[in-house]
């Protein structure tokens, strides 16, 4: 008998485990969350999928960690190792972006943008110093807590090039804000960024990443493989 209550014992352990990975529910229907870990886990194949929508009309959007290889490209960061992250929306749009792990955060150093249905890189930009995707930072968790991001952006579109300053303020709207998406409910750290054009908010979890993103288009997590 107790070697059948530890067995019993040991595998509603493996369960768990396998829930918090996975964003699963427990028995009793509740969400089991990662309540540690980074923002934003940055592993090779690591992959997360959103419903989008952008003046009503809904998509779906896939982001797939890749290897690392040399960003390439023109720009100043064109020797620097970063994971190749492919971005799939819908059926025919594509980017691809050199992104890594630097400091406290994850930074974007290059990306491309594909013609609908082809191969053919439509726009290519990259930034100096590189553009930030998420800040870590423990200072850069707490409500109230702001931040400048001041980088130069250059396009290169059609044959044609430029480059412009760009600024961005960081804020912490929340540490502990309950969201829910399709992928489940969660308690999310907020933040939102002020840029030259528009004004986006994030909600991130800890061991998971983004699940949520507002401005411009709505983002919500309907799934993710991220292992625990």
């Amino acid at each position: 008998m107790m070697k059948q209550t530890s067995w019993l014992s040991y595998a509603l352990l493996v369960v768990g485990l396998i829930a918090v990975g996975c964003g699963g529910t427990d028995s009793n229907g509740s969400v089991i969350e990662p309540t540690s870990g980074p923002l934003l886990p940055w592993t090779v194949g690591n992959r997360w999928t959103y419903r989008v929508t952008d003046d009503g009309e809904v998509s779906q959007k896939e982001t797939t960690v890749g290897a690392l290889e040399p960003v390439g490209g023109t720009g100043p960061s064109r020797d620097v190792l970063a994971h190749k992250v492919v971005t799939l929306k819908g059926t025919a749009d594509k980017t691809v972006s050199w992104q890594a792990a630097s400091g406290t955060g994850i930074v974007r150093y290059r990306e491309q943008s594909f013609q609908a249905n082809t191969d053919t890189v439509e726009t290519e930009e990259h930034w100096s110093p590189a553009r930030l995707h998420v800040d870590d930072a423990p200072e850069h968790a707490v409500v109230g807590a702001t931040w400048l991001e001041v980088y130069e952006e250059t396009k290169l579109s059609g044959g044609v090039s430029s480059t412009e300053t760009l600024r961005e303020r960081w804020t912490v709207l929340a540490d502990d804000e309950p969201v829910t998406v399709p992928a489940g409910t969660f308690r999310a750290l907020v933040l939102q960024k002020a840029g030259t054009s528009k004004t986006k908010t994030y909600w991130y979890v800890r061991g998971i990443g983004k699940v949520k993103e507002t401005g411009g288009q709505t983002e919500e997590l309907v799934s993710y493989e991220v292992p625990p």
